[in-house]
């Protein structure tokens, strides 16, 4: 799968013959053939001419728009996938409480297990980190997981383990100057958190096309709750890629000082994120406790983001890293990552219509 990701600002995208030509200030910056292209990321100020926009159409090519620093907008939809077979075979086994309990379960326990598996790296690769007590903790959550009676205890059980994981993730950072106090995700107000946030955007895109493209709709799932405009199945089976993506890989670019705190800056953070962050509704306890009425409230929160250099060397690397082969464990191929989400994508297929009996997530050894 060919990713192509346009991050130059100012520039614009046209059709010239069978190829995608990106331009800026009248000059040509690079050419793009169509047929190697399987999603197209669009960062910030580049225009799409319509020429280009139906030509991606057409060639069923995955756009996704992001703003420039990285938060998700939208897509283009090509033709719907005409799988309405499996989409009716979805919509009936995700109404069932069983089949959705016993496939949260998996996927939470292959989330638990990837977790498990970078604090044993981290532990065995350094000396004195202390964290055989978070790994062993670790181990016995995933026994409660196996043993969840309903929904809600199995999402007890994902919470209280993120809260062991990400104690023990904030001891792996080497560099001078990189600190992880927690996950703060909008806007993201430290390095880490800018990073992870950024790795994990790009890879809901990956799990986003693969899950149309297998012919599901996105928006049903079972792990993540249905709520209007939430892509749960899309989230659900991006649950146990995210330690072994980009976790390792933002652990990986601190500590070989590939990134650097010199690659990001700090500023007031995006409309989008404000508002999402609930800092337009402030509430009339936070107008009383913050001088009342007149007050102007809480100040917004600094948000931590990328530079330009920075934005090209993460995403060069987490392009590598999606490259990289690994053995499938379940046909024993050597696969990219992304063709791996693609076959666990196909695997919950062929389980949703009963081919297979229950669904695999894939644990990292």
């Amino acid at each position: 799968m060919a990713v192509a990701y346009f991050l130059e600002q100012n520039t614009s995208v046209n059709k010239e013959g069978e190829r995608l030509v990106v331009k800026k200030e009248g000059k040509i910056l690079h050419t793009l053939h169509i047929f190697k292209l399987d999603q197209v990321v669009v960062f910030g100020n580049v225009l799409l001419t319509p020429a280009a926009i139906a030509y991606l159409l057409r060639s069923c090519v995955d756009t996704v728009f992001l703003t420039r620093s990285g938060r998700y907008i939208g897509r283009l939809q090509p033709p719907y996938s005409k799988n309405i077979t499996l989409r009716c075979e979805q919509f009936r086994r995700l109404h069932e409480e069983r089949f959705c309990l016993e496939t949260s379960m998996a996927i939470v326990s292959g989330k638990i297990a990837n977790s498990r598996t970078i604090l044993l790296r981290l532990n065995r690769n350094r000396e004195g980190l202390g964290l055989e007590d978070r790994i062993l903790r670790l181990k016995q959550m995933a026994r409660k997981v196996d043993e969840a009676e309903s929904m809600d205890a199995l999402r007890g059980y994902e919470g209280r383990a993120a809260v062991l994981y990400f104690g023990g993730f904030a001891k792996g950072f080497l560099a001078d100057g990189v600190t992880f106090k927690g996950r703060v995700r909008r806007p993201p107000t430290d390095p880490v958190n800018a990073l992870l946030s950024l790795g994990y955007t790009l890879l809901f895109n990956t799990v986003m096309a693969v899950v149309s493209l297998v012919g599901f709709d996105p928006f049903l799932g079972c792990l993540h709750t249905v709520e209007y405009g939430r892509p749960s199945l899309a989230l659900d089976l991006m649950e146990e890629w995210r330690q072994i993506l980009v976790d390792s890989l933002v652990l990986s670019v601190f500590n070989l000082r590939t990134v650097t705190p010199a690659d990001f800056l700090t500023g007031k953070a995006d409309a989008e994120d404000l508002v999402e962050n609930g800092v337009h509704e402030i509430s009339i306890d936070e107008m009383s406790a913050s001088g009342g009425e007149g007050s102007e409230g809480p100040p917004p929160p600094a948000a931590v983001k990328l530079t330009d250099s920075g934005f090209r060397k993460f995403i060069t690397h987490f392009e590598r890293k999606m490259n990289e082969r690994i053995q499938y464990q379940p046909t024993g191929q050597q696969l990219a990552y992304r063709d791996c989400i693609r076959e666990q994508a196909r695997h919950f297929a062929r389980v949703v219509q009963g081919e297979e009996k229950s669904y695999q997530p894939l644990v990292a050894r």
